[in-house]
Formats: C-alpha cells, structure tokens, sequence
C-alpha cells in the first residue's frame, strides 16, 4: 500500500513538472517573434539611407586612402556641377592627369570654380592667343587660375602688361612663362601687381632689332636686405 502511493505521487510530480517546462517554452516561443521583429526595426534604423538626391561627401585624408572624390552613395561619382567641368576640359583636349588634379582641388576646397567661370577663363585666354595645352600648362601651375574673374582679374593684369610696353604678340608668351601673374592685382597707381605684400613690375627695353626685352621683377614691399624670402648672399668682410 505504501508502494503504490509513492509510486502516484512520483507520477504526479513528473506530470506536474513536465506542465511547467511545456508552459516555460510556450512562453519563450511566444517572446521570440516579437524580440525578432525589435532586431530587424533595429537593424533598418541602422542601415536607412539618406533621401534621394543628397550626398555626403567625404575628403581623402592620404595618398591611398581611398579614391577622390568619394560620395557616399557612389563611390565614384562626382557631383554634377564638378563632373560639368571635367567633362568640359576634357572635351577640350586636356590631359587626363591634369583634369584630375584640378578636380582634386576642386574636392579639396582649393580651386573654387564651375562650368560657366571655368569656360570664360578659358575662352578669354585663347583670345589672347594661347593654345589649349599652354592654358593647360598654366593652369596646372597656378592653383586658382580657373576660378579668377576674366573681367577684372585677367583683362586689367593684360592691360597693364600692353600699358608698360609689352607688344600685344608678346604678352601670351610673358602669361604662359608666368601664369601666376594672373593671381596678382593691379595696385591703384597702377606701376606693379601686387599679391601681400608681394609685387610684381615689368619693365620693356626696345633691342636693336626692333624686337623688345621683357622683365618680369618679383619683389617684396618694403623688405630689408636679406629679410626677403630670397636673397643673395652678403658680401664676404
């Protein structure tokens, strides 16, 4: 008699045991959908995208650090008024590498520029008769070149040359031995360019043969005798 109590009250327990595992895993199977749905709003938060049509725009750092210029979306897509230029100079004939180290500048704040700005310098400057691969040339050596006014930076520093004497045949030779003379700016007594406290004066002696020697001089405003950035040794005592 006492055995076979022993023996319902163990099948008992195992009944009421087993009741309560079953319930434990009802409930977590019940929990699981729902946790599963609060990872996947998670994870679309994580990963949603800006609206369409903007971009962010990211610098390389380095040499090798990732391709310029970088958009978020594109990797190598560039915004559409930077992409005008390109397209613009390289319809021109210009070398590639050239065309992108002026988009670098361009990424990189340097050369501030568009289509329109870009095209005006360019056409000015073949008025004046320079090819396209000299403009080319020029522009790879000054920075901001493609970003001055052709009204009142190009034309008055042009004007000024003819003004010292300088032939109209010369001057595309002067610019191009000397395209950062664009960056300077007529001084209001109009006898030098100047950029700070940099200066810039031409000077023309005529030649026996009719032909005229040109002189470009760089200088500096009031600098003292080895106070300028270049200057010559001083005499041995």
């Amino acid at each position: 008699m006492a055995f076979s109590t022993q023996l319902r009250q163990r099948v008992a327990s195992s009944s009421h045991s087993s009741s309560s595992a079953a319930a434990r895993s009802s409930l977590r199977a019940a929990a699981r959908p729902a946790r599963g749905r609060a990872l996947r709003v998670r994870a679309a938060a994580a990963t949603e995208q800006p609206p369409e049509g903007t971009k962010t725009l990211i610098q390389k750092a380095g040499p090798g650090d990732m391709p310029f210029p970088w958009s978020e979306k594109d990797p190598y897509k560039l915004p559409v008024s930077i992409d005008r230029v390109q397209r613009m100079l390289l319809t021109l004939g210009w070398e590639k590498s050239w065309v992108e180290q002026i988009i670098d500048r361009v990424m990189k704040g340097m050369l501030r520029t568009n289509e329109d700005r870009a095209k005006g310098v360019i056409d000015y400057l073949s008025s004046i008769g320079l090819q396209q691969d000299q403009i080319c040339n020029m522009a790879s050596i000054s920075v901001v070149l493609l970003g001055l006014n052709p009204e009142t930076r190009l034309a008055t520093v042009v004007e000024y040359l003819k003004k010292r004497g300088v032939p109209a045949a010369q001057v595309p030779d002067v610019v191009l031995k000397h395209p950062r003379i664009f960056e300077y700016k007529l001084m209001d007594d109009g006898k030098a360019l100047a950029k700070g406290a940099a200066r810039i004066q031409v000077d023309v002696l005529p030649l026996p043969d009719g032909r005229c020697a040109v002189g470009v001089n760089y200088f500096r405003e009031n600098a003292a005798f080895l106070g300028a950035p270049v200057s010559p040794m001083p005499p041995a005592p």
